[in-house]
């Protein structure tokens, strides 16, 4: 076994030159495993390999005195394998790449998962963070070669105006960013302790609904204040702000703030947003044409739980928002609401 080290910095923001020096060494003869470590941290590392017989890619963790998991415990993700090896007598652990399709997933699997395992204080903590981060990534690997659909790419920039725009100003990068739920499947997007937003985009040039999809989205029952918040986008290319632009901006005023950083990476991992389909998201600009706010009250229109016959469930609905007209908010009123 050889290990090598390699700028931290360079593989963080392209793993495509750590794969080249480990595959350029196994086209050249190089035999047994050659390990270069992700991330240049004192503590615990993950490592990147070239496995010798195959040549497929592979991360790998040291266990260093910590109990190997059964397989049984490992999260089952398309396109990987799990793997248990012994490399110069040293117990490792990790994932290698089962389908090449999958190849640039597993560049940034290795980003997310290494910084996750730089940040734990032990062996354990390290493995049980790698475990941690391979079932996040399970949820949506089987459908991840394409990247989101246009549909899903509005409403996940509808989203992220909403926490730029109105919810980082009012509470903080920290809090807005923590009380981000819509990518974990939340019944509304946005959740505080007592107020809770939903937010939906659309394109038309004059709307007249918005899709409900279930009948708990607009129930107030749980909250104090329950706002909808809809904004209609105008869409062109070589116009307005893309998508990878707007969680730029978003990433650039985090950057004072290490953990609302991580909890925000994670909150895009959870919508299926990766770096390496950024390309397939640059063509399409969208700019706020028009917005709305409604607070949703006793006798908003809506279809919620407790109206339902017994046996009946799993709603949607269009929402004709004329029929809103009685219940119009303002951004100030959604902002007493958060900090009052």
């Amino acid at each position: 076994m050889t290990t090598d080290n390699l700028g931290s910095e360079s593989l963080v923001l392209n793993p495509g030159t750590l794969w080249s020096a480990l595959e350029s060494a196994a086209e050249h003869g190089s035999t047994g495993w050659r390990l270069i470590r992700c991330r240049q941290t004192p503590g615990c590392s993950l490592f990147a390999a070239v496995e010798p017989v195959t040549k497929r890619r592979v991360l790998l963790l040291p266990l260093n005195g910590a109990r190997s998991p059964s397989r049984s415990s490992w999260p089952r993700c398309n396109g990987l394998d799990p793997i248990s090896i012994s490399v110069s007598g040293e117990a490792h652990v990790g994932v290698g790449l089962k389908e090449q399709r999958f190849a640039d997933v597993f560049d940034a699997l290795l980003v997310d998962v290494s910084r996750k395992v730089e940040a734990a204080v032990s062996s354990e903590e390290a493995l049980a963070a790698m475990l941690g981060q391979l079932a996040r990534w399970h949820k949506f690997l089987t459908a991840a070669t394409g990247g989101l659909s246009v549909e899903r790419q509005r409403g996940l920039w509808g989203e992220l105006h909403c926490l730029r725009e109105h919810l980082m100003p009012a509470v903080g990068n920290a809090a807005a960013v923590s009380g981000w739920h819509g990518p974990a499947k939340a019944h509304q997007d946005f959740q505080f302790s007592e107020v809770a937003i939903e937010v939906k985009t659309t394109t038309a040039k004059q709307p007249q609904s918005v899709r409900i999809t279930s009948e708990r989205q607009l129930d107030d029952k749980k909250w104090k204040c329950l706002f909808l918040h809809v904004l209609v986008l105008e869409e062109m290319e070589g116009s307005g702000l893309t998508l990878p632009d707007l969680i730029a901006e978003i990433r650039i005023e985090l950057l004072a703030d290490p953990l609302a950083q991580e909890s925000f990476e994670d909150a895009l991992l959870m919508s299926g947003y990766l770096g390496s389909h950024e390309h397939n998201y640059t063509g399409i600009g969208r700019s706020l044409r028009v917005q709305h706010w409604f607070r949703v009250s006793a006798k908003f229109p809506r279809i919620v739980e407790d109206s339902l016959p017994s046996g009946v469930g799993d709603i949607s609905y269009g929402l004709n928002l004329a029929a809103c007209g009685g219940f119009i908010a303002t951004p100030q009123e959604v902002v007493r609401a958060l900090v009052t």
